[in-house]
Protein backbone atom coordinates (compact mmCIF):
# COMPACT_ATOMS: atom_id res chain seq x y z
CA UNK A 1 0.00 0.00 0.00
CA UNK A 2 1.05 3.64 -0.59
CA UNK A 3 0.75 6.40 1.59
CA UNK A 4 1.20 10.04 1.81
CA UNK A 5 1.92 10.79 5.71
CA UNK A 6 -1.23 13.12 6.69
CA UNK A 7 0.23 15.81 9.25
CA UNK A 8 -2.28 14.95 12.81
CA UNK A 9 -1.55 19.11 13.28
CA UNK A 10 0.05 20.98 11.00
CA UNK A 11 -0.44 24.29 12.73
CA UNK A 12 1.89 23.13 15.82
CA UNK A 13 4.43 22.61 13.22
CA UNK A 14 4.17 26.30 11.86
CA UNK A 15 3.66 27.19 15.59
CA UNK A 16 7.14 25.26 16.89
CA UNK A 17 9.00 26.52 13.59
CA UNK A 18 11.18 29.44 15.07
CA UNK A 19 11.77 26.60 18.50
CA UNK A 20 12.87 24.26 16.01
CA UNK A 21 15.15 26.30 13.95
CA UNK A 22 18.00 26.41 16.31
CA UNK A 23 18.24 22.57 16.77
CA UNK A 24 17.63 21.68 13.19
CA UNK A 25 20.43 24.15 12.45
CA UNK A 26 23.36 22.79 14.88
CA UNK A 27 21.97 18.98 13.97
CA UNK A 28 22.60 19.99 10.19
CA UNK A 29 26.17 22.08 10.99
CA UNK A 30 27.70 19.22 12.31
CA UNK A 31 26.12 16.47 10.26
CA UNK A 32 27.92 18.98 7.59
CA UNK A 33 31.01 19.77 9.73
CA UNK A 34 32.19 15.79 10.34
CA UNK A 35 31.59 15.02 5.98
CA UNK A 36 28.83 12.57 6.80
CA UNK A 37 28.68 11.61 9.87
CA UNK A 38 26.23 11.76 12.03
CA UNK A 39 26.72 12.33 15.64
CA UNK A 40 24.77 10.08 18.08
CA UNK A 41 24.52 11.84 20.57
CA UNK A 42 21.70 14.55 18.55
CA UNK A 43 19.42 11.28 19.37
CA UNK A 44 18.77 13.34 22.67
CA UNK A 45 18.01 16.24 20.28
CA UNK A 46 15.94 13.88 18.72
CA UNK A 47 13.87 13.09 20.93
CA UNK A 48 13.69 16.83 22.31
CA UNK A 49 12.16 17.86 19.06
CA UNK A 50 9.43 14.76 19.49
CA UNK A 51 8.67 16.18 22.89
CA UNK A 52 8.42 19.48 22.40
CA UNK A 53 7.06 19.89 18.62
CA UNK A 54 5.05 16.68 18.23
CA UNK A 55 3.76 15.58 21.53
CA UNK A 56 0.76 13.93 19.96
CA UNK A 57 2.98 11.42 18.39
CA UNK A 58 3.12 7.92 18.90
CA UNK A 59 6.55 5.68 18.65
CA UNK A 60 5.25 2.57 20.19
CA UNK A 61 2.02 0.52 19.68
CA UNK A 62 0.90 2.08 16.12
CA UNK A 63 -2.26 4.13 16.30
CA UNK A 64 -5.22 2.50 14.72
CA UNK A 65 -6.69 5.66 13.07
CA UNK A 66 -6.62 7.08 9.27
CA UNK A 67 -4.28 5.08 6.72
CA UNK A 68 -2.65 2.87 10.01
CA UNK A 69 -5.91 0.96 10.67
CA UNK A 70 -5.22 -1.85 8.29
CA UNK A 71 -1.38 -1.67 9.34
CA UNK A 72 -2.19 -1.69 12.83
CA UNK A 73 -4.76 -4.15 13.06
CA UNK A 74 -2.27 -6.85 11.07
CA UNK A 75 0.60 -5.95 13.17
CA UNK A 76 -1.59 -6.63 16.36
CA UNK A 77 -1.62 -10.69 15.36
CA UNK A 78 2.18 -10.24 13.60
CA UNK A 79 4.02 -13.29 14.59
CA UNK A 80 7.41 -13.09 16.34
CA UNK A 81 10.20 -11.95 13.56
CA UNK A 82 7.75 -10.31 11.52
CA UNK A 83 8.49 -6.72 10.88
CA UNK A 84 7.19 -4.07 8.50
CA UNK A 85 9.19 -3.16 5.14
CA UNK A 86 9.07 0.56 4.27
CA UNK A 87 9.87 2.00 0.93
CA UNK A 88 10.52 5.69 0.17
CA UNK A 89 12.34 8.28 -1.97
CA UNK A 90 14.68 10.25 -0.21
CA UNK A 91 14.15 13.97 -1.05
CA UNK A 92 16.83 15.08 -3.79
CA UNK A 93 18.38 17.57 -1.51
CA UNK A 94 19.26 15.55 1.11
CA UNK A 95 22.24 13.17 1.25
CA UNK A 96 20.54 9.15 1.48
CA UNK A 97 23.21 8.76 4.09
CA UNK A 98 21.76 11.47 6.13
CA UNK A 99 17.80 9.60 6.12
CA UNK A 100 19.45 6.79 7.09
CA UNK A 101 21.15 8.01 10.35
CA UNK A 102 18.26 9.54 11.08
CA UNK A 103 15.37 6.96 10.70
CA UNK A 104 17.88 4.44 12.69
CA UNK A 105 18.11 6.89 15.35
CA UNK A 106 14.32 6.83 15.15
CA UNK A 107 14.01 2.74 15.70
CA UNK A 108 14.57 1.44 12.32
CA UNK A 109 16.27 -1.67 12.02
CA UNK A 110 18.29 -1.48 8.99
CA UNK A 111 18.42 0.99 6.26
CA UNK A 112 19.11 0.05 2.66
CA UNK A 113 20.35 3.07 -0.11
CA UNK A 114 20.34 1.85 -3.76
CA UNK A 115 19.81 4.01 -6.98
CA UNK A 116 16.37 4.86 -8.11
CA UNK A 117 17.34 4.68 -12.10
CA UNK A 118 18.90 1.24 -11.84
CA UNK A 119 18.81 -1.12 -14.58
CA UNK A 120 17.98 2.12 -16.88
CA UNK A 121 19.48 4.78 -18.66
CA UNK A 122 19.09 6.71 -15.67
CA UNK A 123 21.57 4.94 -13.54
CA UNK A 124 24.07 6.75 -11.73
CA UNK A 125 27.50 4.44 -10.89
CA UNK A 126 29.19 6.09 -7.94
CA UNK A 127 32.02 4.08 -6.62
CA UNK A 128 34.97 4.44 -3.86
CA UNK A 129 38.49 3.79 -4.69
CA UNK A 130 42.17 4.20 -3.41
CA UNK A 131 44.25 6.84 -5.18
CA UNK A 132 48.05 6.46 -5.42
CA UNK A 133 49.60 7.57 -2.30
CA UNK A 134 45.67 7.39 -0.49
CA UNK A 135 45.15 5.33 2.52
CA UNK A 136 41.54 6.15 2.95
CA UNK A 137 39.16 5.39 -0.20
CA UNK A 138 37.99 8.50 -2.29
CA UNK A 139 34.46 9.08 -4.13
CA UNK A 140 35.72 8.85 -7.27
CA UNK A 141 31.55 9.50 -9.26
CA UNK A 142 29.73 12.16 -7.69
CA UNK A 143 26.84 14.47 -8.52
CA UNK A 144 27.17 18.09 -8.59
CA UNK A 145 27.13 19.77 -4.61
CA UNK A 146 23.73 21.03 -3.60
CA UNK A 147 24.02 24.87 -2.53
CA UNK A 148 21.32 24.41 0.37
CA UNK A 149 23.62 24.99 3.89
CA UNK A 150 23.77 22.52 6.05
CA UNK A 151 23.54 19.44 3.44
CA UNK A 152 25.63 17.17 1.46
CA UNK A 153 25.28 16.43 -2.16
CA UNK A 154 22.70 13.51 -3.00
CA UNK A 155 24.54 9.99 -3.17
CA UNK A 156 21.83 10.03 -5.94
CA UNK A 157 19.46 11.87 -7.87
CA UNK A 158 16.82 9.91 -7.20
CA UNK A 159 17.82 7.93 -4.18
CA UNK A 160 15.54 4.71 -2.96
CA UNK A 161 15.39 3.98 0.54
CA UNK A 162 14.37 0.46 2.36
CA UNK A 163 13.71 0.71 5.61
CA UNK A 164 12.91 -2.20 8.28
CA UNK A 165 10.79 -1.22 11.30
CA UNK A 166 9.17 -3.73 14.28
CA UNK A 167 5.57 -4.63 13.22
CA UNK A 168 4.04 -1.86 16.16
CA UNK A 169 5.83 0.98 14.95
CA UNK A 170 3.99 4.19 14.09
CA UNK A 171 5.99 4.71 10.62
CA UNK A 172 3.86 7.39 9.87
CA UNK A 173 4.87 9.19 12.82
CA UNK A 174 8.48 8.37 12.85
CA UNK A 175 9.03 9.47 9.12
CA UNK A 176 6.77 12.94 10.34
CA UNK A 177 9.65 13.30 12.99
CA UNK A 178 13.02 12.31 10.58
CA UNK A 179 11.15 15.02 7.81
CA UNK A 180 11.29 17.34 10.76
CA UNK A 181 14.73 17.03 11.85
CA UNK A 182 15.67 17.18 8.06
CA UNK A 183 13.84 20.20 7.40
CA UNK A 184 11.98 18.71 4.39
CA UNK A 185 8.15 17.56 3.59
CA UNK A 186 7.42 14.45 4.66
CA UNK A 187 7.63 11.60 1.77
CA UNK A 188 5.26 9.47 0.12
CA UNK A 189 6.23 5.31 1.39
CA UNK A 190 4.89 2.23 0.61
CA UNK A 191 4.76 0.04 3.40
CA UNK A 192 4.46 -3.59 3.64
CA UNK A 193 4.02 -6.06 6.30
CA UNK A 194 6.09 -9.33 6.18
CA UNK A 195 5.58 -12.39 7.78
CA UNK A 196 8.31 -14.10 9.79
CA UNK A 197 10.30 -16.49 7.67
CA UNK A 198 13.69 -18.96 7.14
CA UNK A 199 15.79 -15.80 5.78
CA UNK A 200 18.70 -17.77 5.21
CA UNK A 201 16.72 -20.41 3.76
CA UNK A 202 14.71 -17.95 1.38
CA UNK A 203 18.44 -16.36 0.35
CA UNK A 204 19.44 -19.61 -0.62
CA UNK A 205 16.23 -20.36 -2.78
CA UNK A 206 16.44 -17.33 -4.44
CA UNK A 207 20.41 -17.81 -5.39
CA UNK A 208 20.27 -19.71 -8.73
CA UNK A 209 23.39 -21.28 -9.78
CA UNK A 210 25.24 -18.80 -12.39
CA UNK A 211 26.53 -19.83 -15.61
CA UNK A 212 29.35 -18.13 -17.58
CA UNK A 213 29.82 -18.05 -21.18
CA UNK A 214 28.36 -21.81 -21.70
CA UNK A 215 32.15 -22.95 -20.12
CA UNK A 216 31.71 -22.58 -16.13
CA UNK A 217 28.62 -22.74 -13.32
CA UNK A 218 29.20 -20.82 -10.09
CA UNK A 219 27.58 -22.84 -7.32
CA UNK A 220 27.03 -22.53 -3.43
CA UNK A 221 27.09 -25.74 -1.61
CA UNK A 222 23.24 -25.89 -1.05
CA UNK A 223 22.75 -26.21 -5.07
CA UNK A 224 23.09 -29.82 -6.45
CA UNK A 225 25.41 -30.43 -8.57
CA UNK A 226 23.31 -33.17 -11.04
CA UNK A 227 23.85 -33.77 -14.55
CA UNK A 228 21.89 -32.38 -16.95
CA UNK A 229 21.89 -29.47 -20.03
CA UNK A 230 23.65 -25.90 -19.92
CA UNK A 231 23.01 -23.31 -22.03
CA UNK A 232 25.91 -24.88 -24.90
CA UNK A 233 24.30 -28.60 -24.17
CA UNK A 234 26.16 -30.58 -21.52
CA UNK A 235 27.08 -28.87 -17.94
CA UNK A 236 30.17 -26.98 -17.65
CA UNK A 237 32.58 -28.06 -15.21
CA UNK A 238 31.13 -25.94 -12.02
CA UNK A 239 33.31 -23.51 -9.25
CA UNK A 240 31.92 -23.87 -5.84
CA UNK A 241 31.88 -20.67 -3.98
CA UNK A 242 31.46 -20.79 0.45
CA UNK A 243 29.14 -18.18 1.11
CA UNK A 244 30.85 -15.00 3.37
CA UNK A 245 31.47 -11.90 3.56
CA UNK A 246 33.51 -10.71 0.26
CA UNK A 247 32.00 -10.12 -2.79
CA UNK A 248 32.73 -11.63 -6.75
CA UNK A 249 29.75 -14.32 -6.97
CA UNK A 250 29.73 -14.15 -10.52
CA UNK A 251 26.61 -12.38 -11.24
CA UNK A 252 27.93 -8.85 -12.16
CA UNK A 253 28.20 -8.23 -15.92
CA UNK A 254 32.07 -7.37 -15.65
CA UNK A 255 32.59 -10.44 -14.44
CA UNK A 256 30.59 -12.15 -17.22
CA UNK A 257 32.09 -9.79 -19.87
CA UNK A 258 35.93 -11.14 -18.51
CA UNK A 259 35.15 -14.43 -18.54
CA UNK A 260 33.35 -14.56 -22.13
CA UNK A 261 36.44 -12.42 -22.85
CA UNK A 262 38.97 -15.28 -22.01
CA UNK A 263 36.58 -17.69 -23.20
CA UNK A 264 36.34 -16.05 -26.27
CA UNK A 265 39.99 -16.11 -26.79
CA UNK A 266 40.77 -19.62 -25.66
CA UNK A 267 38.08 -20.55 -28.72
CA UNK A 268 39.45 -18.59 -31.03
CA UNK A 269 43.23 -20.02 -30.50
CA UNK A 270 45.02 -16.79 -29.35
CA UNK A 271 46.17 -18.35 -26.59
CA UNK A 272 48.01 -21.05 -27.73
CA UNK A 273 50.75 -21.72 -25.73
CA UNK A 274 50.00 -19.39 -23.10
CA UNK A 275 50.64 -21.07 -19.76
CA UNK A 276 50.17 -18.48 -17.36
CA UNK A 277 47.75 -15.45 -16.81
CA UNK A 278 47.57 -12.19 -14.77
CA UNK A 279 44.19 -11.35 -13.07
CA UNK A 280 45.06 -8.05 -11.38
CA UNK A 281 42.48 -6.88 -8.57
CA UNK A 282 42.75 -7.32 -4.89
CA UNK A 283 38.96 -8.12 -5.11
CA UNK A 284 39.64 -11.13 -7.69
CA UNK A 285 42.65 -11.82 -5.50
CA UNK A 286 40.85 -12.33 -2.19
CA UNK A 287 38.36 -14.74 -3.16
CA UNK A 288 40.36 -17.08 -5.41
CA UNK A 289 42.66 -17.40 -2.51
CA UNK A 290 40.12 -19.42 -0.60
CA UNK A 291 38.32 -20.75 -3.66
CA UNK A 292 41.13 -21.98 -5.23
CA UNK A 293 42.05 -24.72 -2.19
CA UNK A 294 38.25 -25.59 -1.37
CA UNK A 295 38.00 -26.81 -5.57
CA UNK A 296 41.57 -28.36 -5.54
CA UNK A 297 43.22 -25.98 -7.93
CA UNK A 298 45.62 -24.21 -5.36
CA UNK A 299 48.36 -25.71 -7.04
CA UNK A 300 47.30 -23.74 -10.60
CA UNK A 301 46.70 -20.28 -8.78
CA UNK A 302 49.47 -18.06 -6.75
CA UNK A 303 48.02 -14.78 -5.02
CA UNK A 304 50.62 -12.04 -4.38
CA UNK A 305 51.13 -7.99 -3.76
CA UNK A 306 52.07 -6.05 -6.52
CA UNK A 307 55.47 -5.17 -4.80
CA UNK A 308 56.30 -8.40 -4.46
CA UNK A 309 55.78 -9.82 -8.07
CA UNK A 310 58.80 -10.01 -9.81
CA UNK A 311 58.19 -7.95 -13.60
CA UNK A 312 57.32 -10.56 -15.46
CA UNK A 313 55.40 -10.51 -18.91
CA UNK A 314 52.27 -12.54 -19.66
CA UNK A 315 50.52 -13.39 -22.76
CA UNK A 316 47.44 -12.52 -21.09
CA UNK A 317 46.29 -9.75 -18.57
CA UNK A 318 42.75 -9.41 -16.82
CA UNK A 319 41.81 -6.22 -14.71
CA UNK A 320 38.61 -5.66 -13.56
CA UNK A 321 38.57 -2.42 -11.57
CA UNK A 322 37.65 1.03 -12.39
CA UNK A 323 37.50 3.14 -15.60
CA UNK A 324 39.91 5.54 -13.74
CA UNK A 325 42.48 3.57 -11.31
CA UNK A 326 42.83 1.44 -14.91
CA UNK A 327 44.09 4.86 -16.32
CA UNK A 328 46.11 5.16 -13.56
CA UNK A 329 47.49 1.83 -13.23
CA UNK A 330 48.49 2.33 -17.27
CA UNK A 331 51.84 2.86 -16.51
CA UNK A 332 54.25 1.64 -15.19
CA UNK A 333 51.90 -1.41 -14.06
CA UNK A 334 49.54 -2.45 -16.41
CA UNK A 335 50.98 -2.23 -20.08
CA UNK A 336 54.70 -3.57 -18.55
CA UNK A 337 52.56 -6.84 -17.65
CA UNK A 338 51.72 -7.94 -21.22
CA UNK A 339 54.22 -9.17 -23.88
CA UNK A 340 54.39 -8.17 -26.87
CA UNK A 341 51.70 -9.40 -29.22
CA UNK A 342 49.68 -9.96 -25.88
CA UNK A 343 46.02 -9.78 -24.75
CA UNK A 344 44.83 -6.95 -22.26
CA UNK A 345 40.93 -7.43 -21.03
CA UNK A 346 39.84 -4.27 -19.15
CA UNK A 347 36.79 -3.90 -17.31
CA UNK A 348 35.10 -2.18 -14.28
CA UNK A 349 34.26 0.59 -17.20
CA UNK A 350 30.59 1.71 -17.50
CA UNK A 351 29.55 4.08 -20.76
CA UNK A 352 30.68 5.16 -23.64
CA UNK A 353 32.75 8.19 -22.07
CA UNK A 354 35.04 5.82 -19.66
CA UNK A 355 35.23 3.51 -22.09
CA UNK A 356 36.82 6.22 -24.25
CA UNK A 357 38.95 7.33 -21.77
CA UNK A 358 40.43 3.95 -21.09
CA UNK A 359 41.18 3.59 -24.68
CA UNK A 360 42.77 6.89 -24.99
CA UNK A 361 45.02 6.11 -22.05
CA UNK A 362 45.92 2.51 -23.43
CA UNK A 363 46.17 3.54 -27.16
CA UNK A 364 49.96 4.61 -26.99
CA UNK A 365 51.17 0.60 -25.98
CA UNK A 366 48.00 -0.76 -27.61
CA UNK A 367 46.23 -1.56 -30.54
CA UNK A 368 43.01 -3.27 -32.04
CA UNK A 369 40.64 -1.85 -29.35
CA UNK A 370 37.65 -3.86 -29.01
CA UNK A 371 34.42 -3.19 -27.15
CA UNK A 372 31.75 -6.12 -25.33
CA UNK A 373 28.13 -4.72 -23.87
CA UNK A 374 26.47 -6.09 -21.38
CA UNK A 375 24.02 -3.79 -19.26
CA UNK A 376 25.45 -0.56 -19.51
CA UNK A 377 29.17 -2.30 -18.82
CA UNK A 378 31.79 -2.71 -21.16
CA UNK A 379 35.18 -5.04 -21.36
CA UNK A 380 38.04 -3.69 -23.73
CA UNK A 381 40.93 -6.16 -24.99
CA UNK A 382 43.20 -4.61 -26.83
CA UNK A 383 46.46 -5.96 -28.00
CA UNK A 384 50.10 -5.09 -27.11
CA UNK A 385 51.91 -3.49 -30.04
CA UNK A 386 55.07 -5.50 -31.46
Amino acid sequence: MCLSPALQSGEDIVSHQLELQSILHGVHQRYAGRQGRYNKHDTARLRYIKNTAFPGLRFGKMAPTSENAVLAEGAAEAEDGAMLLVRMQCPASVDGHYWSELLVDAGALYVSLSDGGRGTDAEQPIYHAHPPGESSAQLLERLPAETTPGHLTPVWSNTQLEVGFAPDVDVEATLLLAAAVAGETPPRFEVELLGARDWVSQVQSDWAPVELAGCLRILFPWHADSAGEGSCGALPPALQLQPGMAFGTGEHATTQLCVRGVHSLLAGGRLTGCDAMLDFGSGSGVVSRANAVDNGMADRFVAVQPAEEAPEEYELVVANILARTLVQLQQPTLSSRVAAGGTLLLSGIWGEAQAAEVEAAFAPDFEGFERSWQDGWVVISARRRR
